[in-house]
């Protein structure tokens, strides 16, 4: 640690040349000055630690000077010398001057002594506390930086990593279409169908990506089902029947070994249900099934009645939309069949025509938001 600098200012030398005596064998850097303004140009050039300043000089009085010090050595600490025991004095010293002791002369050396010792250390410790707190600031500043260098790079990870699985997400749904031949462009359908209607139903936003990514893959269990089963033409036997029907288990057992598609599991698990209790594999009814399942199946049946195969040609919408209907209650929950009927054709078509563009999920979310007059809007309806 550097010399502490000490500064005795008084109009007497021979008071300037007792005060240098009282602190011989210290180890300090002494300056003195005879007058206010000597003084102040020493404060200006030299970064002093303490300063004993004598009250009554000419030019400038000793509170002046120390008023005036502050300015100039903020940090430093100012002890008050006078021959007066004027209280006046004393009072504008400690308020103004902002001194932290006050000498009469004569003084005693080994007390003065003491007490510019008290005020070194005093000084030192508040030097050192303001460079560590300068310190922390800068590595606050830097630390803030890098955290935000880091989050740019976590951000642009994540991204990448989300469009990654996005686009696995992607290419699987294509094969898994077209392994049925017939049905090319299904999955996607129905996947923004269903985020659409789940909207219009109200579901908390926090659940869409899950519904919309269990949409996409609600028939991911049909990897595992024979291609002399799924594609068979005909009717089929009560064992095919069975296995075909294994397929929502298999689909269940697929995603939860993914981590990201863990949660995405209840339509795959349940779309199957019927409302009335006769569906698979569960035999649930009613409210039993969750939600999800029941948004997407209205939704699927829809798409599968108005695409084309090769045992029938696709409906017309009305037509469609009529079945669906008759079925409430028995396939389909009635209040959301209630819901999906009153959505225009044009609406339908608009959101398969962006399911064709639209591969991420927030593509589509935006998407859907657009097609109903840009808003997502909720029915008040219990389901």
């Amino acid at each position: 640690m550097a010399t502490a600098k000490i500064l005795f200012v008084d109009d007497e030398d021979n008071i300037l040349k007792a005060l240098k005596r009282s602190l011989r064998g210290e180890d300090y850097t002494i300056f003195t000055a005879n007058n206010g303004p000597d003084a102040l140009k020493i404060l200006a050039k030299q970064d002093i630690a303490v300063i004993v300043c004598d009250h009554h000089m000419p030019h400038m009085s000793g509170v002046e000077v120390l008023v005036e010090s502050i300015k100039l050595r903020p940090d430093a600490i100012r002890i008050a010398l006078t021959g007066s025991s004027n209280l006046k004095i004393a009072q504008a010293a400690i308020n103004e001057g902002k001194i932290s002791r006050f000498f009469l002369k004569p003084w005693d050396d080994d007390h003065l002594r003491t007490i510019i010792q008290q005020a070194v250390r005093h000084y030192d410790m508040e030097q050192e506390v303001r460079r560590l707190h300068e310190l922390t600031r800068q590595q606050k500043e830097e630390l803030e930086k890098w955290n935000g260098v880091l989050e740019i790079k976590v951000r642009e990870r994540t991204d990448a990593l989300y469009d990654a699985y996005e686009d696995t997400l992607g290419a699987l749904i294509t094969a898994l279409d077209s392994r049925e031949h017939t049905t090319a462009g299904h999955s996607r359908r129905v996947a923004i169908y269903c985020l659409f209607l789940a909207l219009k139903v109200g579901v908390e936003h926090d659940q869409l990506e899950n519904i919309y990514r269990g949409a996409l893959l609600h028939d991911i269990g049909k990897i595992g089902v024979p291609d002399a089963v799924l594609l068979k033409p005909g009717t089929l036997e009560p064992e095919e029947r069975r296995i075909i029907e294994q397929h929502v288990v298999i689909g269940v057992r697929i995603l939860e070994k993914i981590g990201y598609l863990k949660a995405a599991t209840a339509i795959p698990r349940w779309h199957h249900e019927r409302y009335d209790g006769t569906g698979y594999c569960e035999g649930l009814m009613a409210k039993e099934i969750p939600l999800p399942a029941r948004i997407f199946a209205i939704v699927d049946v829809y798409d599968a009645l108005c695409s084309n195969r090769p045992y029938k040609n696709a409906m017309p919408h009305e037509q469609a939309i009529k079945i669906i209907a008759k079925d409430a209650g028995k396939h389909f929950d009635p209040a959301i069949t209630v819901l999906f009927y009153k959505i225009p054709q044009a609406i339908w078509q608009e959101l398969a025509d962006a399911a064709v563009n639209r591969k991420h999920f927030s593509e589509v979310l935006i998407s859907c938001g657009k097609i109903n007059n840009n808003s997502i809007s909720k029915t008040h309806m219990s389901f």
